[in-house]
Formats: structure tokens, C-alpha cells, sequence
């Protein structure tokens, strides 16, 4: 909203008439806006407002979904008007998305039939498509596996048997990665072929890889990745045609299968699991998150920052029901994810409600801690404590030969009960009327969680971690998917 006050002195009625002259907390908001929006646009008619804020709803919720920012200025705000909302509302178009030709299907078959070793690539879209059941549909039908990008990470249950992992140069598992980097076929369902899946891209063009990409949005189709066969479409239709048009040949057109049996990629995605019973203190965060993991539902939500916590998680923590794993995805904000955390406890109160951040976050999002305390919003706060700014603190070692700056939190704390800790988080939290408690021993975090949900209130859990980068978790090692050590013996 451009700021400028009625009750100034030079204020004039006209319309817009102070825009541009520097008025205070004046800023353009809807240029800075237009990079980062679907779309950005400034009332300069009051009487046309609702006709204004319908049609910014529209555009925000129909083709691909985006955010829309309006600018509201305050002359425009003080118009009366009267609105017929039965009209207003009846006036919503229709959003007739795009589908798959009967010829894009007949061609995936055929690239299908060719293919040794294909794979399902599922991307955010799917989510955003309510598209998941097709999902499973699809790959039970086809038999063949699924891997998960970044922000598709929940769309298909993490125990299913053709479920391989997630894809990424660090939000990652083994075994997704090696089954994209093995594969001859890749079908990108919605999905962006976004840095932190794919980076070096040269992985995707190599040893005759082909790729299909599936997305509603054409200017996304061969922006990153080279694409064989490129199908704009709504991917919950597509899904549903490719189905019914390979159980209509009767037979399995990949070669994973042969008609009548089943893919079951359980103990091998075990395999190549990485490790989590780790026993040592203080408190490995792989022993942490797996910890949680084991208590929490299998419904239940877990929203995140960015940072080594969110990267810890994405690489150890299953998700099985769609829309419960929530992160930013590109934007990358640390202070995000407690507000998120309450979202989704309010919006599903039945449901349990985690956030796994780390200290560095919870340092940016303090002030939320009283938000859930003053609602009575009944969230968990996992933070793992390492007193670091981890992720950067490990770039700092791997990439800048150790030269560290501005990442260590620890400090002496006289006035907390472990001295060398820094911040007390269980004080600060307590002293916002939220219970907290310190835990330092693995075995004393699933007792913690019990206790923060049976209290039916806000809940801090501070996680002792350990701060040794010498305990980093993996990322590739020359930017591509195929980068990584694979297990401990290599």
C-alpha cells in the first residue's frame, strides 16, 4: 500500500494525485512486486474496487496459481460503493485448463515401450493439482518407480513399494538420486526442474536419457532441461489418460514389469538408506528426526526453514499424506515455519503440528512463540540447537577452506543452566507463557514430545545437537545428482 496520510496538509482528493512524490513510507510496491507475482496492479478507480480485487482472485487462482499483489491507495480505500456480490461472484470464469492430446498419450506409450529403466519425476504441481491419488493410480498401473523433487516431496507415501526417494544436490535421498541418474526415461509431473533438484543439468543429457515433461505452464517446458517430448497440460488429466490408455493394451509397456507382477523397491531404498541409530551425544540430528518421526501420526504436519534443519529433514524425514511436508521451496526464508506450523494446526486442529527448525531460525521468529501463546495454538517447536548458522557454516568450511564468519551463536550465558549454550530458548519461550523443556539425550525426546501433547498447548523442545562439521549432512560434491557418496564403505 503506498503510504501517505489523509490528514496531511497537501492531501487532495484527486486520484493518485500524491504517487510518486515521495510521501512518507511511500514505496513503488507494484514494480518491486512484478518479478517476484503472477501479477501486480494499483487501484487508481475506487469505484471500480470490486470489480478490482475479483478479477486480481481470479487471475491468482486460475491456470498455473500465483500470488497477486494489490495496491490499494489510501484515496481510492475511502470511495463508497455497492456491490452485488451474487452478481460479482457469478461472473467467475470457468478455468478450463489445458489437456493432453490423444497424441501425447500415444507418443508417452511409445517412449514407454523403448524405455529399460523409466521413472515417474513428481514435482509440487501434483500437489497443487490435488492430483496425488492419480499419482498412485498411475504408477501402480505402470509399475514403475516414483521419485520426488523438493517440493513434491509429499505427493506419494514414502513406504509405498514403488516409491525410490527424492531427487537433489542436497534435499535428497541415495536411492532417488541413482534411480534418476540411472534412468532412461524420466516423465517430469509438474514439476519445475528447479537448482536444487537438478543441478549441473549436464546429468540429464547424458547416455541417451530422455525426458517428458508434463506442465501446465508452457514456458517452463525445456527452460532447464532438454525435453523429447514437452505436454502442456493439467497433470491430473494426463495421469488419468496415460492410465486408462496403458489398461487398455493390456499389457506393460515398461519394462520393469512383467503383467501380473509387482515392483517392490522396499529393501533396496533400505539399502541405500542413510544411517540414524547413531548413539553417540551429544544428540546427532539423524538420531533426532527419526526420533520424531516414530512419535508423530502418520498425518501429521511438519512445516520448516531454510537452512542445514530443513536439509537434515528433506534427506531423513517420510512423509505419507499429501500436503503435510511444508517448506518454501526456492524462496528459502528462515522465520517461516512457526507461522506455518500454526496455519496448519488451525486449519486441522485434530492433527498434530510440528515445526523443525533449527536455532538460527528460531532466532528469526521469536515473536511468533507469543503469537500461538496469546491464540493458545497447540504447536510443537523442534529445535535442534547447534548454536550455529549451520548451513552456512558448512559452506564455510567445504567451500571457503574453513574461514569462518558470523556463524557461531554460542556465547556464555551465566544466567542459563548450560552456561556454553548461548540463547535459552526454554526461558525465553516460558517467559512468552509457552512450556518448554531441554533435552540432551535421545532417549528423552519422544518422553518430551508426549508431554508437549498431552499439555494441549504451545510447546518448545530444545534439541541439544551436535556442532562437529566433521557430522555435515551430504551434499553433492560437484554439483550434480551424481556427486554424492552413496554409502559409508565408499
Amino acid at each position: 500500500m503506498d503510504g501517505f496520510h489523509s490528514n496531511d496538509s497537501n492531501y487532495r482528493s484527486t486520484k493518485n494525485s500524491l504517487i510518486g512524490t515521495m510521501q512518507f513510507q511511500e514505496a513503488p510496491i507494484v514494480e518491486m512486486a512484478k518479478p517476484v507475482t503472477k501479477a501486480a496492479y494499483r487501484l487508481t478507480d475506487g469505484s471500480k474496487a470490486a470489480e478490482f480485487i475479483h478479477e486480481a482472485w481470479v487471475t491468482a487462482t486460475t491456470g498455473r496459481k500465483g500470488p497477486v499483489l494489490l495496491d490499494l491507495p489510501v484515496d481510492q480505500q475511502k470511495v463508497e460503493i455497492e456491490v452485488d456480490l451474487d452478481v460479482l461472484i457469478g461472473s467467475t470464469p470457468v478455468d478450463n485448463l489445458p489437456q493432453a492430446s490423444d497424441a501425447d498419450i500415444e507418443k508417452t506409450l511409445e517412449l514407454l515401450k523403448d524405455a529399460k529403466r523409466p521413472v515417474l519425476l513428481s514435482g509440487g504441481g501434483v500437489n497443487i493439482a490435488n492430483a496425488t491419488i492419480e499419482l498412485k493410480a498411475l504408477a501402480e498401473e505402470l509399475q514403475i518407480p516414483v521419485v520426488t523433487s523438493g517440493m513434491g516431496m509429499d505427493t506419494f507415501p514414502n513406504d509405498h513399494p514403488l516409491f525410490a526417494g527424492r531427487m537433489g544436490t542436497m534435499l535428497d535421498t541415495p536411492f532417488g538420486n541413482k534411480t534418476i541418474v540411472e534412468a532412461d526415461l524420466v516423465i517430469n509431473l509438474a514439476g519445475r526442474f528447479a537448482d536444487r533438484s537438478t543441478g549441473n543439468v549436464s546429468v540429464f543429457t547424458q547416455n541417451g536419457k530422455k525426458i517428458i515433461h508434463v506442465n501446465l505452464d508452457n514456458k517452463e517446458i525445456g527452460k532447464v532441461v532438454p525435453t523429447v517430448l514437452g505436454i502442456v497440460s493439467d497433470v491430473k488429466t494426463f495421469m488419468v489418460k496415460l492410465a486408462e490408455a496403458h489398461k487398455a493394451l493390456g499389457a506393460h509397456v515398461a519394462a520393469t514389469a512383467e503383467v501380473g507382477t509387482k515392483v517392490d523397491l522396499t529393501e533396496e531404498r533400505k539399502k541405500w538408506a542413510r544411517k540414524t541409530d547413531y548413539t553417540t551425544l551429544p544428540i546427532r540430528q539423524e538420531r533426532a528426526l527419526r526420533e520424531l518421526r516414530e512419535f508423530l501420526d502418520r498425518d501429521a504436519f511438519v512445516s520448516h526453514d531454510c537452512g542445514i534443519s530443513q536439509i537434515w529433514s528433506s534427506q531423513l524425514f517420510e512423509t505419507y499424506v499429501p500436503r503435510t511436508y511444508l517448506l518454501t521451496g526456492g524462496a528459502g526464508t528462515m522465520g517461516w515455519g512457526l507461522g506455518a506450523a500454526m496455519a496448519a494446526k488451525l486449519a486441522f486442529p485434530e492433527r498434530q503440528s510440528v515445526n523443525i527448525l533449527g536455532d538460527g531460525s528460531l532466532g528469526m521468529s521469536l515473536q511468533d512463540i507469543a503469537t500461538a501463546a496469546k491464540h493458545d495454538i497447540p504447536v510443537i517447536i523442534f529445535c535442534m540447537n547447534n548454536s550455529l548458522m549451520g548451513l552456512i557454516r558448512q559452506q564455510q568450511n567445504w567451500f571457503y577452506n574453513g574461514r569462518q564468519i558470523s556463524t557461531d551463536l554460542i556465547y556464555n550465558n551465566e544466567l542459563c543452566d548450560n552456561e556454553e549454550r548461548g540463547i535459552d530458548f526454554v526461558k525465553t519461550a516460558e517467559g512468552m507463557g509457552v512450556r518448554g523443556e531441554l533435552v540432551t539425550h535421545y532417549d528423552d525426546i519422544k518422553p518430551a514430545l508426549q508431554r508437549a501433547v498431552d499439555s494441549g498447548k504451545p510447546y518448545l523442545i530444545e534439541v541439544i545437537v551436535d556442532p562437529d562439521p566433521k557430522n555435515a549432512c551430504e551434499f553433492s560434491n560437484n554439483g550434480a545428482l551424481n556427486g554424492f557418496k552413496y554409502s559409508e564403505k565408499d
